[in-house]
Parts: C-alpha cells; sequence; structure tokens
C-alpha cells in the first residue's frame, strides 16, 4: 500500500469509528433531547483514533471489514451527517439508489466468490483495464445528466481511488464498494420497502373509511 493510500485507508476508518462512537452517543443522550451525546461521542472517537499501533480502533476495524469503497464513503458521511446535525447528506431517493447500486454490484461479483457454480467470475475477469472504468464513467454520466448527483459522486470516487491508487486494491469493484456498503444497502432498502407497505396500508385503510 503506497503513502496516498495509506493515508486514505486511515481516514476512511478514523471517518467509520467516529461516526459509529456519534451515534452511541446520540442514542445514550435521546431522553435529553439534544446532540449534546453526539459530539462528545465524535470527540472521543478523534481522540482515540489518534492513538499508536493495537490501542488505535482503526487496527480492528481494518482487520475485520477491510478499506471502504466509494459507497461506503458516502454512506458514512451520510450517517454522520444525520448523527450530528440531524440533516441528510443523501435525500431519500438519492440513499435508495447507493443502495440499488451496491447490491446490484454484489450481484454480479459475490456469487462467483462464493463458488456458486456456473456464475461468471466478473470480480477476477480483466474489466479493470479498460471496460468496466468506460462503463462506470459511462454511468457517472448519465446519473449527472439525470440529476442523480449521489451515484455521480460514488462513481466518480471510485474512479479517483482506482486512477490514482489512492485503495489497496487494483480492482475497480473494490474501489466502488465494499461489504458493509452492500449489507448496509440491504437494510436500506428493506426498509424503505416496509415503509412503503405501511404507507399503502394507510391509504387503503382511509380510502376504506372515506366509503
Amino acid at each position: 500500500m503506497n503513502a496516498g493510500a495509506l493515508v486514505v485507508s486511515e481516514l476512511g476508518h478514523v471517518l467509520l469509528f467516529v461516526a459509529l462512537i456519534s451515534h452511541l452517543g446520540l442514542k445514550l443522550s435521546a431522553r435529553q433531547g439534544g446532540r449534546v451525546g453526539a459530539w462528545i461521542g465524535f470527540a472521543l472517537g478523534a481522540l482515540a483514533s489518534l492513538l499508536p499501533g493495537e490501542w488505535n480502533p482503526a487496527f480492528y476495524t481494518r482487520a475485520i471489514l477491510g478499506e471502504p469503497g466509494a459507497l461506503g464513503w458516502l454512506l458514512m458521511l451520510h450517517w454522520l451527517a444525520v448523527t450530528l446535525r440531524g440533516r441528510r447528506l443523501l435525500a431519500p431517493r438519492d440513499l435508495r439508489a447507493v443502495a440499488i447500486v451496491a447490491l446490484g454490484g454484489a450481484v454480479l461479483i459475490y456469487p462467483a466468490s462464493l463458488g456458486v457454480p456456473g456464475w461468471p467470475d466478473f470480480y477476477q475477469a480483466d474489466f479493470g483495464g479498460f471496460a468496466l472504468p468506460t462503463v462506470a464513467l459511462g454511468f457517472g454520466l448519465v446519473s449527472a445528466w439525470r440529476g442523480r448527483w449521489a451515484a455521480t459522486a460514488g462513481v466518480s470516487l471510485g474512479l479517483l481511488l482506482y486512477g490514482l491508487d489512492l485503495h489497496e486494491s487494483a480492482n475497480l469493484w473494490d474501489c466502488l464498494f465494499d461489504f458493509p456498503s452492500v449489507v448496509a444497502s440491504v437494510v436500506i432498502l428493506i426498509q424503505w420497502v416496509r415503509s412503503h407497505r405501511r404507507l399503502r396500508a394507510g391509504r387503503d385503510g382511509a380510502s376504506v373509511t372515506a366509503a
């Protein structure tokens, strides 16, 4: 891992730990109705990230989760913004788009990694040289044209990580998304489906009552 990739890696794991501790602080102070606990958690997480060697939380998050891809970065920044400021970095529509992209990528590459018979190994295929970056760039341009700025930002960040060699992996798939972001995306889509069903049930109930 070169120096640039090491710096990006450290920042990614600091962001992950700070977002986690801030969220825990918010939950613990929820009864007070403020965000003081979130900011205290933010400060504690930032201080812990300065610890050396095996005392540093990044030592363990890196070993367990690996390096975040572009979609992982977007989701962590969104999580931290919601926790500290109560403001969405990504609109619900954009959040669903990010989740769908992550899940779509997972469907392409994970089955072969898990040993599904007959499934094409898109991860090992030589898509990192020309085809995959070209498709990703095209997708980013279409997303920008349609105003899907979250998808545009995710693709742009992934291509930057890949093109500037700022990720531990030389595979563009890893620069675009990671396994934790896929798990988070599944949760996001499940919550959206549930809320959509509740909304439809409420509308149906209101229609019956009105009738």
